[in-house]
């Protein structure tokens, strides 16, 4: 008879084994669960501020983000230069290269069609007397010679604004206001309560404070109706051309921003498939936090634009829909994989719900076609639009 000895389960070394190789595998396991869902863990930082966590990140990026104006009038364009012109030599100043050196923070500064950003590279997670450091430092002007600044850049306003174009969107954009000194520009960018993000290896943490309010103004007030612009005396117009256009709010919510981002969208297919012989198109959307607009500018289009969102509805069908649809999904999907960065900031901008993708998300799945159509009427609807073109009486 054969004497079989009792081996144990588990033993001693097989116990080491595990008691520092699992943590591990439970750490792994946790972050590639977290994959798919990177815009579920934005969330607060004080009362302006939003961060997302990102495992692994082998730094944090603290981003400030400063929304654009419109800029279509001359002043307003140059006041919109200027600021961004001025904070590059701010940045440039010994004093403050030193201060952020020493902290080991690198600076990036960049405009997007909505908003000027400085981003900034850091080793440590910043506290919020550094932040605060840093707003003061930057909100000081810088030494510049703000009149040949301005000389300047008015100049360069007058070479680009002598098209066609320009100039029907700078008379779209002008307001009797408008008129600002340049270094005043500079100074009110600052007194704005600031939007910053935050990004890295963070832990999300529960924050208490109440949310920022959210915007709840009007959409900027616009003339409507038709205007009529004088040719330009040198002869150098092209006078084919045309605007139709309409203020819009920012948007609040992912709801908002999906049904503005689906129009712009499908009006671009649209006129893309509808555009006759001959003639040219500009289709701008830009949602601004104040003085958003959308508009076209049109080339030799025959007949008249009024409605033309009405009419382009009629030849939306479900294919189209659907293709825009999920290409607007791709993009999402595309972002929160790749460049979450991207989101957060829009969440920033805007100040929109933590949650927002997902409103996002599933207001592109419900809309039907119906719906979809409806969205186009609503786009450059003539009650709401100023439609302005060149006066060429007697020309």
């Amino acid at each position: 008879m054969v004497k079989v000895r009792h081996q144990p389960l588990f033993n001693r070394r097989y116990l080491l084994i595990l008691i520092w190789v699992l943590p591990i595998v439970i750490l792994i396991l946790h972050r590639s669960g977290q994959s798919g869902q990177t815009l579920d863990r934005i969330g607060r930082q004080g009362e302006q501020g939003y961060l997302l966590p990102l495992a692994g990140q082998a730094f944090y990026r603290l981003t400030l983000i400063l929304p654009s104006g419109a800029a279509l009038g001359d002043d307003d364009w140059v006041a919109e230069q200027a600021v961004e012109r001025a904070l590059r030599a701010r940045l440039d100043e010994a004093g403050l290269r030193q201060w952020l050196a020493e902290r080991q923070w690198q600076p990036e500064l960049y405009r997007t069609g909505t908003y000027l950003a400085l981003s900034l590279t850091l080793q440590e997670v910043p506290t919020p007397a550094q932040q605060q450091r840093l707003l003061e430092r930057l909100a000081q002007p810088p030494e510049l010679d703000w009149q040949a600044l301005e000389r300047r850049l008015r100049a360069e306003r007058y070479l680009q604004a002598r098209s066609a174009e320009e100039r029907l969107l700078a008379a779209f954009g002008e307001r009797p206001d408008a008129a600002v000194g340049i270094a005043s520009a500079y100074s009110r960018l600052w007194q704005a309560p600031p939007r910053w993000t935050l990004s890295g290896d963070l832990d999300a943490g529960e924050d208490t404070a109440p949310p920022p309010a959210p915007r709840t103004g009007p959409a900027p007030a616009l003339r409507t109706g038709e205007q009529r612009i004088p040719v330009d005396g040198s002869g150098r117009a092209d006078t084919g051309w045309e605007l139709i256009a309409q203020s819009i709010p920012a948007p609040t919510d992912g709801r908002t921003l999906a049904r503005q981002r689906l129009a712009a969208e499908l009006m671009s297919r649209l006129l893309a498939r509808n555009t006759p012989p001959g003639s040219d198109y500009r289709w701008l959307w830009r949602p601004l936090v104040d003085g958003g607009y959308r508009g076209l500018l049109l080339h030799d289009w025959p007949g008249s634009p009024i409605a033309l969102g009405e009419r382009l509805a009629r030849q939306l069908d479900q294919p189209l829909l659907d293709a825009t649809r999920d290409a607007l999904l791709e993009q999402l999907k595309q972002i929160e994989k790749e460049e979450p960065q991207r989101w957060l900031d829009l969440v920033a901008l805007y100040r929109l719900p933590l949650d927002s993708h997902t409103a996002f998300r599933d207001t592109l799945v419900a809309l039907d076609l119906e719906q979809a159509r409806r969205l186009l009427v609503d786009t450059l609807p003539p009650a709401q639009s100023l439609h302005i073109r060149f006066d060429t009486a007697g020309h």
